[in-house]
């Protein structure tokens, strides 16, 4: 649009951008519609309805009078299941977290051990000496019998004697659950003293020991035994405690629907109390120092968390505008002395510097900024890690729309006319008009990087590859082992969406001024589609569920770019003196703000809270469909609303109806009574001939503006109308109605909505089983403080750690249930 001088041309980009703008207005309103229905679909299916989060209410800032089970049960209903109000629990963290700190630190003791014993055994073996005929350390055997089952004499004889120690690979076979069944070694003492001496075992010099230096693993077991103790009490007085409450509380309730109602309704007389309400909370994404916040120190957060992010927004544009200005670097080089070196460097390498280097640079600079937010809504007393991944999404677009759009156009369209304008500064108009358009270039690049390079990247997984060729090699633990086989690489989605609806907005912004990055995006993000369409289903896992309102944000973040690149337009479009054209756009401008503000405004409620309707109609479809011989009664209901669904599309009933009640009522009756007059009177004065005519376009217009769902439809027709064709009726369908419901071990639910410290079980050791039985001796000693386990992994004689990692399923993670 830059080089246009014709005025007269101008109005074909005004028509053109009234035209596109309003198919972007239409395919962002109609991929709501559509996603609202089949959200509402999955979230009040069986599947998902009957999970114990849908069910549950999280009330925050809880008057200290209402942390009573009693008067809360009194206030809600008697719908309430249970009621968990949770305690501040440091103390009892921190012996947990030390717990489990110890617990590791025994693990890999025990696995130095084992592999130690190990190595020297199998050097002995090799020497031609049998384990039988070994004699092992006097001081080892009493210092190790007196530390273990409390035993204060021991054989005295210089050799312990043992009855089966198995020196053959093959009484090692692969390991599995069966290899459990094998009977302790009967030694008097510890087998690992055979090998190696007492002064070769693990040891450590604890801070509270006064640095002197002690066994680990007899030091580990005793503080284990003694933080079981403590945790145990500590746990016995949390039941019995009626101080330190947190200001929060989680309600369950009997059904799906009794929740949605719970959490539509005000709760609370006062202001901000029991105002905040989430429902679909999971227990494992629930941020516990955020809950213990009283209202005032939440709102005083809230300002202080969003002064700071708009500071960093603000401040971070000096280093985003350096990316920007690096650009242009023919201009640069030619204006600034010590940088004339540039000039003399190859086309190839200047290409380099100018396109690809600045995008990297600012990929890697806007990087960092999610972990800094994500921070800052902990601060800012954001209650779960969904929320904390919405709270994410907002903010590092504003970011990635400021620094790598906003601040990077104009530095690079001002780097290539400052020099210019100061020497004729009257040529000012004529400048910017040309290079404002010239920026797109920059985005050129950038789209490229963005989708091909980092596209690829995320296809090929490079770091995945070095961690399971190279990093993988280095790794003994069975722990870790067995983590890095089991886990898919997680995503935050938070960090994610910003980085991909900005390039939609950088294409919105330039279709019209610079059409030749609509192609660019298409084959970019074509390429990100089918990147991630794969790695969702085979890579990625994502652990935090955000219930689906990730991507409907996406697309309002996405409307900006229409106004940007209206206002960008109407800036081009006055500086070449087109003022019909101005007029237009400010129009458009105004029309897009109306259809965007109509559409929060309309579809804003149905993403935050699930409509009674559809509860209601689930909740007796469900309760028909729980007996054989009410199937096929709930069928029929299900019908029945889709044909009340139909007769509501094409319009209210014009026959006699006396029951007319309330004013809606009467506007009905006058407005059917006219339409009646009207009707009978045009038929009268209107000739047959043209009556059929215009009966005939009000049923062709009619087909197209509201049609019948029950008529044949064709592919534009269900495409224009999603609320038809794709309404929550038809869309429920695809859920998958056979799946079984959720079962929750009765320990863990009853105190599954506490703070974890409240119910967290002491963690399983995983050791290496060994030919020589040193790893059943260690089970039988630490498995009398803590699960301790052999199974599934063992050691062979060179060292070498086998896992059997199909098989082995010890490490139960009760965060992973389907909460």
């Amino acid at each position: 649009m830059g080089n246009v001088v014709d005025h007269n041309r101008l109005y074909a980009h005004t028509l053109l951008s009234w035209v596109y703008f309003a198919f972007i207005l239409y395919m962002v309103s109609r991929e709501c519609v559509y996603y609202i229905n089949l959200r509402q679909a999955y979230l009040l299916s069986p599947f998902y309805a009957n999970r114990l989060s849908s069910r549950t209410v999280l009330y925050r800032n809880v008057p200290r009078q209402f942390l009573d089970e009693q008067r809360l049960r009194w206030m809600l209903g008697s719908s309430v299941k249970r009621i968990w109000i949770p305690q501040t629990t440091s103390e009892l963290e921190r012996l947990v977290e030390e717990r489990e700190q110890t617990a590791m630190r025994l693990e890999k003791a025990e696995f130095e051990l084992i592999k130690m014993a190990n190595a020297a055994r199998t050097k002995a073996l090799k020497k031609g000496k049998n384990g039988n005929k070994q004699e092992p350390s006097q001081e080892s055997l009493e210092t190790e019998s007196r530390s273990e089952n409390g035993r204060k004499s021991v054989s005295r004889s210089g050799a312990a004697e043992i009855i089966s120690a198995p020196d053959s690979p093959q009484d090692a076979s692969y390991p599995s659950k069966e290899m459990g069944e094998r009977t302790l070694p009967d030694v008097n003492g510890s087998v690992a003293s055979q090998w190696i001496p007492h002064s070769s075992r693990p040891h450590h010099r604890p801070i509270a020991n006064y640095g002197r230096r002690v066994d680990t693993i007899k030091w580990t077991r005793n503080q284990i035994r003694k933080l079981n103790n403590q945790i145990a009490k500590v746990r016995r007085d949390q039941l019995f405690k009626t101080e330190g409450m947190l200001p929060s509380v989680f309600v369950e309730f009997e059904t799906h629907t009794d929740a949605q109602h719970a959490y539509q309704t005000l709760t609370h007389h006062r202001p901000l109390h029991m105002a905040q309400r989430f429902i679909g909370v999971r227990p494992f994404e629930i941020l516990w120092e955020s809950l213990s916040m009283s209202w005032l120190e939440t709102i005083v957060r809230k300002f202080l968390i969003k002064a700071l992010i708009t500071a960093l927004i603000i401040f971070w544009a000096i280093p985003s505008a350096l990316v920007g200005t690096i650009s242009n670097i023919d201009y640069l080089s030619e204006k600034v002395s010590f940088l004339g070196w540039i000039a003399d460097l190859p086309s190839s390498v200047k290409g380099i510097l100018s396109g690809v280097v600045p995008a990297m640079a600012l990929s890697l600079l806007m990087s960092i900024v999610p972990g800094i937010l994500r921070y800052c809504a902990r601060l800012g007393g954001v209650p779960t890690l969904s929320m904390i991944e919405l709270y994410t999404q907002h903010a590092y677009f504003a970011f990635q729309v400021v620094q790598v759009f906003l601040i990077t156009t104009l530095t690079s369209a001002a780097s290539a006319a400052v020099t210019k304008l100061l020497e004729d500064p009257t040529t000012a108009k004529d400048l910017l008009s040309q290079n404002l358009p010239k920026a797109s270039n920059f985005y050129l690049s950038y789209f490229l990087l963005q989708s091909l390079a980092l596209g690829s990247s995320a296809l090929v997984q490079f770091g995945n590859l070095f961690q399971l060729y190279v990093f993988q090699r280095y790794i003994s633990s069975p722990r870790k082992m067995y983590r890095r086989w089991h886990r898919l690489q997680r995503i935050h989605w938070g960090a994610v969406f910003p980085v991909y609806t900005n390039l939609g907005v950088i294409t919105l912004s330039y279709a019209l001024i610079a059409p030749i990055i609509l192609g660019f995006a298409a084959v970019g993000l074509l390429f990100l589609h089918i990147v991630y369409r794969y790695n969702l289903i085979y890579v990625y896992d994502s652990e935090v569920d955000t219930r689906g309102l990730v991507y409907p944000r996406a697309l309002m973040h996405l409307l900006l770019g229409l106004y940007f690149s209206e206002v960008c337009m109407i800036g081009l479009f006055s500086l070449k003196g087109a003022y019909v054209p101005v007029v237009l756009t400010v129009a458009l401008l105004v029309l897009t703000g109306l259809v965007h503000t109509s559409l929060i405004d309309a579809l804003g409620p149905l993403l935050w809270s699930l409509p009674k309707s559809l509860t209601m109609q689930e909740d007796q479809l469900h309760l028909l469909a729980s007996t054989p011989t009410n199937r096929r009664i709930a069928e029929d209901i299900e019908r029945s609303e889709e044909y009340h669904s139909d007769k509501e599309e094409q319009g209210p009933d014009q026959g006699d109806s006396r029951a007319l009640e309330g004013a809606s009522g009467a506007l009905n009756a006058l407005g059917g009574g006219v339409k009646t007059m009207f009707r009978k009177k045009l038929k009268k004065e209107v000739p047959a001939e043209a009556h059929m005519v215009v009966n005939a376009l009000n049923a062709f217009w009619m087909r197209w503006l509201s049609p019948n769902p029950a008529d044949k439809s064709n592919f534009l027709l269900r495409w224009l109308h999603p609320e038809v064709y794709s309404d929550y009726t038809i869309l429920r369908r695809m859920v998958p109605s056979d799946l079984p419901d959720p079962v929750y071990p009765d320990e863990i639910e009853q105190d599954i909505y506490y703070p974890p410290s409240f119910f967290a079980k002491p963690p399983t050791l995983w050791i290496p089983r060994d030919p020589g039985g040193i790893s059943r001796q260690e089970v039988e000693h630490s498995g009398k403080v803590i699960p301790t386990t052999d199974e599934y992994v063992q050691i062979d004689e060179n060292g070498n750690v086998m896992i059997n990692l199909e098989e082995s399923r010890l490490f139960f993670d009760v965060s992973r249930l389907r909460y």
